[in-house]
This record gives C-alpha cells, sequence and structure tokens, in this order.
C-alpha cells in the first residue's frame, strides 16, 4: 500500500509539478486525507473487542451497523454469546513457547522488510537526482529539484510494487508462502548489491525496478503468513505487534539512508543488505 500510495505520489508530482506548481500538488495528495477523516469518524468499534470486554449490547450494535453498511438484514433475535477474557490481548500471549517463534520470526523479518523499503524511498530520489552509477563514481552533492525524468522514473520504479505484490498472491497460491519468500529475498538482496556495480546509464534504473518488484512480493507475503500463524484469539494483537516492528523498522531505515548518503553515497546502501 505504501509503495503504491508512493509511486501514485511521484506520478502526480510528474504530471502536475511542471504544469501547475507545487501548491496545486501538494492540495492534489492532501485531498485522500478528507474521506479518510470521514471514514474514521464514521467506522463503528471492533465487535470483536467489545465482545470480549463485556459490552455485549455495543458489541451486537457495532454487528449490525456493519451488517447494514454490507446491504445484509439479521434477524431481530439474533444474540451473541461472548467470551470475557481479561488477559486477551495481552503481549504475555503472543510471547508464550507456542506464539514465540512465530511473533519473533516474522516481526524480524517485517522490520528488516519495511527497513529496506523505507531506505529505498529515501535513496532513489537521492541516487536519481545526482546521477549515481556504480559506488567507484563520487557523486556530487547538490541541492536542486528532481526533473521530470526523475519524477517519471520514480513513478516507474515504485510501480513496481504492484507487479510485486500481484506475484506474490497468485504464487502464494500456487506453490506456498515460503519458497516464494526465500527467493524473493535472494533477489532483492542481489539486485540491491549489484547498485555498486555500473554497466551502463540504464542500469541502476533497471536494478531499482527489480528491487522495488520483489520489495513488495516480500512484503505482500508477509501479510499472507500473519494472519494464518496465529489462532484468531490472539491474531489481532499480533498483527499489531508486528505491524509496529515494521514501523519502527520504516524510522531506522529513513534516518540510516538519509545520514549515510551524505557521509558516503553507496554506503547507505549496505545497511539495505
Amino acid at each position: 500500500g505504501l509503495c503504491g500510495a508512493f509511486g501514485a505520489v511521484s506520478g502526480v508530482a510528474f504530471l502536475v509539478l511542471k504544469n501547475v506548481g507545487w501548491h496545486w500538488l501538494i492540495i492534489i495528495v492532501s485531498l485522500p486525507a478528507v474521506p479518510a477523516l470521514i471514514l474514521i469518524l464514521a467506522l463503528p468499534e471492533s465487535p470483536r473487542f467489545l465482545c470480549v470486554s463485556g459490552q455485549q449490547e455495543k458489541a451486537m450494535k457495532a454487528v449490525r451497523t456493519m451488517a447494514k453498511l454490507n446491504r445484509r438484514k439479521l434477524q431481530e433475535k439474533i444474540k451473541m454469546a461472548c467470551f470475557v477474557d481479561e488477559e486477551l490481548g495481552s503481549y504475555s500471549k503472543i510471547l508464550n513457547k507456542d506464539n514465540r517463534k512465530s511473533t519473533i520470526a516474522l516481526s524480524v523479518m517485517y522490520f528488516c522488510n519495511i527497513f529496506i523499503e523505507f531506505g529505498l524511498i529515501v535513496w532513489l530520489p537521492l541516487m536519481y537526482s545526482a546521477n549515481m552509477c556504480g559506488a567507484a563514481q563520487s557523486p556530487q552533492h547538490k541541492c536542486q529539484s528532481l526533473t521530470q525524468d526523475d519524477l517519471l522514473k520514480l513513478t516507474i520504479a515504485t510501480g513496481g510494487s504492484l507487479l510485486g505484490t500481484t506475484a506474490a498472491v497468485i504464487l502464494a497460491q500456487r506453490i506456498g508462502r515460503l519458497l516464494p519468500l526465500r527467493v524473493a529475498n535472494f533477489i532483492m538482496m542481489l539486485s540491491i548489491a549489484t547498485l555498486f556495480v555500473c554497466v551502463n546509464e540504464s542500469f541502476p534504473f533497471a536494478t531499482t525496478i527489480i528491487a522495488k518488484i520483489v520489495e513488495g512480493a516480500v512484503n505482500t507475503i508477509i501479510w499472507i503468513m500473519i494472519p494464518e500463524s496465529f489462532p484468531t484469539c490472539i491474531r489481532s494483537t499480533a498483527t499489531g505487534f508486528i505491524n509496529s516492528c515494521g514501523k519502527i523498522g520504516g524510522v531506522f531505515g529513513t534516518a540510516c539512508v538519509y545520514l549515510l548518503f551524505y557521509v558516503s553515497p553507496y554506503s547507505a546502501l549496505i545497511p539495505l543488505l
């Protein structure tokens, strides 16, 4: 989702920035916040949370609201049987001996994947604007705007994540989860490593497209595996915990790449490996 959004913003910038300026670009990319705010205000509380916390009437009301939004009718006398568990949602549940391995493994994988994702988001515009090709060259550090060609490259490269997401869904259904995940991780590391080499001027661009495709595939497969790895009673807690680890990885990836780039541009790629 994030990669698709970043690619969409790059595409909008390519179309709008040159013609009407950055003021309209900010307005256009901010427009999705309006329906998002409306939907947040209209969104009912989780029936499952209300149910397990002892708020059975509110849980039933939330279910009826969701049924109405989905244009489905519920019987008037329908009742909801709730099991109240004060420890439900506790981190001790997802870190016990039965779930600890899955929680740690998926948290580390997602942390690393989002670290790489955010790192590439920061690194790609810097690479394109500096016309970098291979670690043997020493690009000049200049504070300059991205050209239309740079924005087009960003749009195409980040759009590769959508292709990776589609491929991951198909492969996960056909041949399973682990094999595509392992192959995609290997290709991602290899594609990032090849950025240290300059074959020709088009080589870095092609390599970054491959990196974004497989990065999107890894992200998708991880999200397929998360709900399948935990029982229903702790699935939401595990998903939230793993997602939080990913957000932390995004913060570290952004800061790490941005700081290292101005020390040595290609040293910023080393943590992504």
